[in-house]
Parts: C-alpha cells; sequence; structure tokens
C-alpha cells in the first residue's frame, strides 16, 4: 500500500545531509521542486500525512533524494529552519537503500554531524566501519 511518510529525523542542516547522501551513494538534487511519489494518497485514513503537509502538498518540495535504480525520490520540504523528509516507502529499493523508516540515512546524517561539531572544536575524527554500521573515534 502506497503512503507518504516523515523520515523522523530533525534535519537543520543541509550540508550534513548532502554529505550523507554521499556516504550512501544518493544524490541530492539542490532546488528540485518536485519530487516522484505514487502520484495519489491511498488510505488516508490508515496512513495519515504528517503535521503541516496536506494533500495538495505531496510531490512538491524544496530538495530532493534521487535513489539510484528506485522508482521514488525523497522530497525535503523546509519548515522553517528545519528540512522534513518525506518518502513513499513502497518502493522497496527506496526502502533498501535508506533503511526501514530512514535508519540508514538517520545514522549517515548523524554522523556527518558529529564529524562537522568534532571538526569544528578542533578534535581529529577517525572513522572505522564495522559488522552493523561505523564507530567514530575522537581525539584532541
Amino acid at each position: 500500500m502506497s503512503h507518504v511518510s516523515t523520515i523522523e529525523i530533525e534535519i537543520t542542516d543541509l550540508h550534513c545531509l548532502k554529505q550523507a547522501c554521499l556516504r550512501l551513494g544518493l544524490e541530492f538534487r539542490e532546488n528540485q521542486r518536485s519530487y516522484v511519489w505514487y502520484g495519489r494518497l491511498v488510505q488516508p485514513d490508515r496512513y495519515p500525512l504528517p503535521d503541516g503537509i496536506t494533500e495538495k502538498d505531496l510531490g512538491k518540495c524544496h530538495h530532493a533524494i534521487h535513489i539510484p535504480n528506485a522508482s521514488y525520490e525523497i522530497g525535503i520540504v523546509q519548515q522553517g529552519h528545519k528540512f522534513l523528509l518525506l518518502a513513499d516507502f513502497w518502493d522497496t529499493r527506496l526502502k533498501n537503500a535508506i533503511g526501514d523508516g530512514g535508519g540508514k540515512l538517520k545514522q549517515a546524517y548523524g554522523a556527518e554531524r558529529t564529524i562537522q561539531e568534532a571538526r569544528r572544536r578542533n578534535y581529529r575524527v577517525v572513522e572505522q566501519k564495522t559488522a552493523t554500521g561505523i564507530r567514530l573515534i575522537l581525539s584532541s
């Protein structure tokens, strides 16, 4: 069943989101004003729209994330100083690329924010790949 969901993460830094996309092999499309999704709302009573989003808003965005080999895209909608990520998880290639509920994208964004902040505070950052993800080691 197709429906648009919010990827539950607070995005405040587009540079880090762009870096997270690079990390995952996704394409950040700056100023793309629409994103590809199913195209019509299905069972809105069962799958309510995210707060602040109406049916006429679906498919519109400020930027987008393109997933290679996927049919659908992620819409990036600015709300004040934050950015909302909208995705139609019916596309299993999109879901596989970013993980359930966007877990892989959330982890990549979190890593990029941590790296940026650590470097801003003059810490050295070493990244190690693990069986379940990555480990960031900070040292002064």
